[in-house]
C-alpha cells in the first residue's frame, strides 16, 4: 500500500477496493492512504475511475472487496458529517438567489460556519442578490466552492472543481482552497485531469489510470529529485 502525507491515523485508506459496475471493473485493487493536513491530488484522465472511488469515499456506493476508511474508521452514510462534497457538474436551484441558497444550505447542514460564509463570499466574489440560474459556469463554480468550504467538515472531497471554469474563477478557486489549508486542520482530496493549477500545492499525489493506481509521490520528494507533478502525469499517462 501506498502511504501518503504526514504521520498519525490517515484521512483516508484504501486497501484492494475493488468496484465492478454492470460487470465491468471500474476500480481494481486500488490501494492508498493519504494523511490528515494533506492537499492530496488525485489524477488521471477522462474515465479513470476517479469519480467512483470519490463514491466511495463519501458513503454513495460500497466496494465489492476492499476497505474504505476515514480518519480510521470505515466510510459510509453514517460519517456524512465528516467530509463535504463539491461534486463534478453539480447544479444549484437556478431559481433561487446565491443569498437564498446559501441560507437554505446553513439550515441543512449542522456544522455551517456563517463566518466562514461571509469571509469566502468576499473572497470569491460570489454576488448574494445574483440568481443562480443567471450566472456564468464560473460564478456557479464559485457558490459551489463556497458552498463546500462553509462547512467545519475535516475532510474537503471535490470532484473535477476546474471543468469549464474561466481563469480568473480558478484562480480564486486555487486561492480559497490555499486559505483553509493555512491552519493544517483539514485535508483536501482533489481529482482532477488538468494539474496546472494546483501542482505548486499538491502535498501528495495519486495517479489512477484504468481503475488502477499506477504510480504515487510526495510531491516535495519530487521537486528535491528535479521532477515535476506535471513530468510524471506525463510519464505514467502520455
Amino acid at each position: 500500500m501506498t502511504k501518503l502525507g504526514r504521520a498519525g491515523a490517515p484521512a483516508i485508506r484504501c486497501d484492494k477496493v475493488e468496484v465492478s459496475i454492470k460487470k465491468k471493473k471500474v476500480l481494481n485493487q486500488v490501494a492508498f492512504e493519504v494523511g490528515a493536513g494533506c492537499l492530496a491530488g488525485l489524477l488521471g484522465p477522462n474515465g479513470a475511475g476517479k469519480s467512483t472511488l470519490l463514491r466511495l469515499l463519501t458513503g454513495l456506493l460500497p466496494p465489492d472487496s476492499g476497505s474504505v476508511e476515514l480518519f480510521g474508521a470505515p466510510a459510509g452514510p453514517d460519517r456524512l458529517a465528516e467530509v463535504s462534497f463539491l461534486p463534478d457538474r453539480g447544479q444549484l436551484p437556478v431559481y433561487l438567489s446565491a443569498g437564498e441558497w446559501l441560507g437554505f444550505a446553513a439550515r441543512l447542514y449542522p456544522d455551517w460556519s456563517r463566518a466562514r460564509e461571509r469571509e469566502l463570499t468576499a473572497k470569491l466574489e460570489v454576488d448574494p442578490a445574483r440568481r443562480i440560474g443567471s450566472m456564468s459556469r464560473g460564478e456557479e463554480a464559485r457558490l459551489q466552492l463556497l458552498t463546500c468550504l462553509s462547512r467545519e467538515a475535516p475532510l474537503l472531497i471535490l470532484d473535477e472543481p476546474f471543468t469549464g471554469v474561466d481563469l480568473l474563477s480558478r484562480e480564486r478557486i486555487a486561492s480559497a482552497v490555499v486559505g483553509e489549508m493555512a491552519d493544517g486542520e483539514r485535508t483536501f482530496l482533489i481529482a482532477t485531469h488538468d494539474i496546472r493549477e494546483m501542482e505548486h500545492l499538491f502535498d501528495s499525489i495519486v495517479l489512477l489510470g484504468d481503475g488502477t493506481v499506477k504510480a504515487a509521490y510526495e510531491v516535495e520528494a519530487l521537486r528535491e529529485s528535479g521532477r515535476s507533478v506535471e513530468s510524471c502525469y506525463r510519464e505514467v499517462f502520455a
